[in-house]
C-alpha cells in the first residue's frame, strides 16, 4: 500500500512561519541540517543550521536552528548545558537532542530523563522543545513521546537499516513530531528516508559542498513524486 506525504503541522514550528522550505506546488521536502556557519546555510536553499557543542557556531538573526548534543563524537558537559539553555528560551530554537549513549537505549533513556529534569529547573513553567535519540533496543513503546517534539536516528549502522528503526520513525511522524535522521550522506539513504524523515544531517554534506549539491539535487528529483514506497522496496 502508498501512501501520499502528508503535511503535518510541526509542534516546533513558529506559529507564523513555516520551517519547513515548499515548494511551488506546496509540498513539503525534506530539510538538510548542516553544521555550518548561520550565514552560510541562510543562503543555501532547503538548510536549517545544525548547532552542537563541538563546533558552536553563533545561531543567526531570526534563523531557525536546531541542537545536537555531540555526543557522538565528544561529550562537552559545559557546553552542551551553555547551548540548550539558549535554545530553550530562542524561538528559532526547533529542538534540542538531550545526550545519548550510542547503541544503548536504555542508558540514553536515563540520561534523557536527567537532562530533562536539570533544563527544566532551570526554565519554570516554559514550553520545553526535547528530541530524543533513538538508539538500538528501542521500541515504539519505550520512546517518552509525551515529552519529545521531535525524535532523532542515532544508533549503529545496523539499527539505523532496520525495520524497527523505519516502524519507529514512521509511527514518529504519524503523531506530528519533527523526524530527524542522523549521517545521511548519500543519495541511496536518502530516498530510502525522504518520504519519513523531516530532516537530515551528515559530516559529509555539512564539509563538502560537492556531497551536498548531490543531496540537493536528489531531494528536488523525489519531491516530484509524493508517494511512500513500501519498506519492501529497499531491503
Amino acid at each position: 500500500m502508498r501512501e501520499v506525504r502528508a503535511k503535518i503541522h510541526h509542534p516546533c514550528s513558529l506559529e507564523n512561519q513555516s520551517v519547513l522550505p515548499l515548494l511551488g506546488s506546496g509540498v513539503e521536502i525534506m530539510i538538510i541540517a548542516l553544521d555550518r556557519k548561520a550565514s552560510e546555510c541562510d543562503l543555501l536553499k532547503g538548510t536549517i543550521q545544525l548547532r552542537t557543542p563541538l563546533t558552536g557556531y553563533a545561531p543567526g538573526f531570526e534563523q531557525p536552528w536546531v541542537m545536537d548534543n555531540g555526543a557522538f563524537s565528544n561529550f562537552d558537559r559545559k557546553k552542551f548545558m551553555r547551548m540548550a539553555d539558549y535554545g530553550i528560551g530562542d524561538p528559532y530554537c526547533k529542538w534540542i537532542a538531550l545526550p545519548d549513549v550510542v547503541g544503548d537505549h536504555e542508558k540514553t533513556l536515563d540520561l534523557f530523563w536527567e537532562w530533562k529534569r536539570i533544563l527544566e529547573s532551570h526554565w519554570i513553567n516554559k514550553k520545553m522543545k526535547f528530541a530524543f535519540v533513538v538508539q538500538d533496543g528501542a521500541t515504539i513503546e519505550s520512546i517518552p513521546w509525551d515529552d519529545i517534539v521531535a525524535v532523532f536516528l542515532g544508533g549503529t549502522d545496523r539499527m539505523k537499516r532496520s525495520r524497527r528503526a523505519f516502524r519507529i520513525m514512521r509511527h514518529a511522524r504519524r503523531m506530528g513530531k519533527w523526524v530527524h535522521i542522523g549521517r545521511v550522506n548519500t543519495e541511496k539513504w536518502i530516498e530510502y528516508w525522504y518520504w519519513t524523515a523531516d530532516s537530515i544531517d551528515g559530516s559529509g554534506l555539512a564539509k563538502y559542498d560537492h556531497m551536498l549539491e548531490a543531496a540537493q539535487k536528489k531531494i528536488k528529483e523525489l519531491s516530484k513524486y509524493p508517494t511512500l514506497p513500501s519498506l519492501e522496496d529497499y531491503l
